[in-house]
């Protein structure tokens, strides 16, 4: 009821308040876990008129509007969720920051910061003991169509975290901060942080990199399987018929010695 009040009051300021937003860039940070999951921060930075800024601070006092509400108020064809996975996402935050003016001329500007978790957009497998493949589907990403495909557009910046000691094995396009260098292996290493800035082409995008569980995990998971198979067995008919005669003979011998 108190969103629906927020929305009402606002619907009847806009037409009075003249208010103007306007897109000026957008930067996605995608940082890949261990697990393959990722968290999602995504920043857009608005222009708006002194007649906008009511608006937008009336808007703050609102904690419960949700992305479509914003895209409502602001018109903005940035505010929208740009990594999507075959599930919805996790721990959707939305945090309008304060109106700060420019440098320079009537406009002012203001952010609005989605977080956000995604799961089942990066593939693992293992390849060796210990090591693991992380490969990123591309058709996660969702910037702007054009007639050749996916494109990031101009002002907007993709940055992909991965976790550290990871070594990547494969990059397309190459990102425009760092200037990376590859190895004998065409391998990527040293490197976590790979930023890509407007306008590339996502239609062939391929990310994907490899990591080594540390040792303990390997003696872990050892023992976890090795625990599972004497279950499984011991649960199995010829198991059941061991214990019993397990225990028929202990009780032989016990009754021998009396």
């Amino acid at each position: 009821m108190r969103k629906l009040c927020v929305l009402l009051a606002l619907a009847l300021f806009m037409p009075f308040l003249g208010a103007s937003f306007y897109d000026v860039s957008l930067s996605v940070t995608m940082k890949i876990n261990t697990n393959g999951s990722a968290h999602v921060t995504e920043k857009v930075m608005l222009s708006l008129d002194t007649s906008s800024e009511d608006l937008y601070s009336r808007s703050i006092y609102s904690r419960e509007l949700t992305i479509m509400d914003w895209q409502q108020i602001t018109n903005s064809q940035y505010l929208r969720q740009h990594i999507i996975s075959s599930v919805a996402a996790r721990n959707m935050r939305i945090t309008p920051e304060d109106v700060r003016p420019f440098a320079y001329g009537s406009r002012s500007g203001a952010s609005i910061k989605l977080e956000y978790d995604v799961d089942k957009i990066v593939a693992i497998n293992q390849t060796g003991p210990r090591i693991l493949l992380y490969a990123l589907n591309s058709s996660a990403l969702s910037f702007q169509p054009s007639p050749s495909g996916e494109v990031l557009p101009r002002n907007n910046d993709f940055t992909i975290i991965i976790p550290p000691g990871s070594v990547v094995t494969s990059i397309s396009p190459d990102p425009t901060q760092p200037a990376i260098q590859r190895d004998y292996a065409d391998q990527v290493r040293g490197v976590s942080n790979f930023t890509w800035s407007g306008t590339v082409s996502l239609m062939e995008f391929k990310f994907a990199f490899i990591r080594e569980e540390p040792m303990d995990v390997e003696v872990r998971n050892f023992f976890e399987n090795l625990e599972s198979m004497a279950i499984s067995i011991m649960l199995s008919a010829p198991g059941i018929v061991l214990m019993l005669f397990v225990i028929l003979a202990a009780a032989f011998f016990v009754l021998r010695t009396r």
